[in-house]
């Protein structure tokens, strides 16, 4: 009987050692708790706007709206602003303007501020004056200087293109690409004729990179409607485009059967459509 006294005894022991230690691994608090409280962000209220710690105070909550604008336009300029953030502080910032644009009441600009040393987007109501450092000019009307600065430069001269030439972009490509790439040869002769078009020598070949970007080569179909619509033009619009194509299609020692089949039908609408208006 003792020894089974003293084995009922050992087994309530051991349950009660079990419940304790139970008891205290549920209470701990768990390991990583540090962690995560080093990498918990604080929201707090400055001057209105809510900011979190670990984020640059510099940036304003509304700098996403810019890509929110319309129709931005590209414009390069160098500012040096008297600026009012967020927060209501005031700072002076010379900007490497890239593109702007009305969002609302305002003109949001957006560019590389050299302060910062980060992209930054800017609102013109938070301007409280602006010199354009190229120039030394007292600017008090900045999107009309911007629109200036864009108006003339060579960023309009290819938005007229592919407004004015689209047609003539997209037969020029299609060309090029018959025989699978668009050699620098080719290219070079596309930029010579865009440059005949707009009267532009600023255009470059990188200038023809990025008005092609974003532009698919045309299928078969594609091309030859644009072909018709060109047909439709002026006979001296109709030379321009077939001496182009000719010449970008001689930059090689064979012809390709898809290039020669283009310069044929070219051929062809432009002398069953020639003179008509």
């Amino acid at each position: 009987m003792a020894i089974l006294y003293l084995l009922i005894a050992g087994l309530v022991l051991w349950a009660a050692y079990k419940l304790l230690t139970k008891s205290q691994v549920a209470s701990s608090p768990p390991k990583d708790s540090g962690d995560q409280a080093r990498i918990t962000l604080t929201v707090s209220q400055v001057g209105g706007v809510t900011r979190r710690s670990g984020h640059d105070e510099d940036r304003d909550e509304w700098e996403g709206s810019f890509w929110e604008v319309a129709q931005p336009l590209p414009a390069k300029a160098k500012l040096r602003l008297s600026y009012t953030d967020g927060a209501g502080r005031n700072t002076e910032r010379t900007v490497d303007v890239r593109q702007f644009g009305v969002f609302g009441d305002s003109v949001l600009l957006i560019g590389h501020c050299n302060i910062r040393n980060a992209t930054r987007t800017f609102r013109s109501d938070r301007i409280s004056s602006c010199i354009d450092e190229e120039t030394g000019e007292l600017v008090n009307d900045i999107r009309g200087h911007l629109q200036a600065r864009y108006d003339a430069s060579p960023d309009r001269t290819k938005d007229l293109l592919l407004v004015d030439e689209y047609d003539t972009l997209r037969v020029l490509l299609y060309v090029g690409k018959a025989d699978g790439q668009l050699r620098a040869a080719e290219k070079a002769v596309i930029r010579e004729t865009c440059v005949a078009l707009t009267s532009d020598s600023r255009l470059t070949d990188k200038s023809i990179d990025e008005l092609f970007t974003g532009m698919d080569v045309p299928t078969l179909q594609a091309f030859k409607l644009a072909v018709g619509r060109l047909s439709k033009r002026d006979a001296a619009a109709q030379a321009v485009v077939m001496a182009a194509a000719e010449k970008m299609v001689a930059t090689q020692k064979v012809v390709h059967a898809s290039e020669q089949e283009a310069l044929d039908y070219m051929r062809k609408r432009f002398a069953g459509n020639a003179g008509v208006a």
